[in-house]
């Protein structure tokens, strides 16, 4: 199944069980573009990830051709259950990445319009995400807002 995006030279489509090789490609281009990505060992634990998150994850690809050019994933929270209330499920979006050849180009904006589509159509009560600077343009156009009921607290480097 392809989204919107074909005429413009890409497509994007959810990602199955035989994507990890493209999944994987557009992680480790992702992250050579900040830092060097050589990691002998990261194949095998993209391969351990994947099959481990697969209940739990959903991630979409954009493709020029046969080539990746961007992904998006959703992990999937469900709430406990609580007496008169329907248990409910929401989203955290990550991994939303395209290619430095194909940004500006609206190819994060079909992804994301794939993952919105889809988070409907599952019955999802929420997305939610923690965009990049440049990144909130794009996410406020799609209907995203400020969130100030959140808290953090970050357990490494203590």
């Amino acid at each position: 199944m392809s989204w919107a995006g074909d005429t413009q030279g890409y497509a994007v489509r959810p990602a199955g069980p035989d994507d990890l090789a493209a999944v994987t490609d557009c992680r480790r281009r992702w992250v050579a573009e900040r830092t060097d990505a050589s990691d002998p060992g990261f194949e095998d634990r993209m391969a351990d990830w994947w099959v481990r998150e697969a209940d739990r994850r959903a991630t979409w690809l954009a493709w020029a051709g046969e080539q990746p050019i961007g992904m998006a994933a959703t992990v999937i929270f469900e709430r406990m259950p609580a007496p008169g209330a329907p248990t409910a499920r929401w989203g955290y979006v990550s991994q939303v990445w395209v290619d430095a050849a194909y940004r500006r180009r609206g190819v994060a904006s079909t992804l994301m319009g794939a993952v919105i589509a889809w988070a409907r159509r599952e019955g999802l009560v929420r997305l939610v995400l923690n965009p990049s600077d440049e990144s909130r343009p794009m996410y406020a156009a799609l209907g995203f807002r400020e969130a100030s009921d959140l808290l953090r607290l970050d357990l490494s480097g203590r």
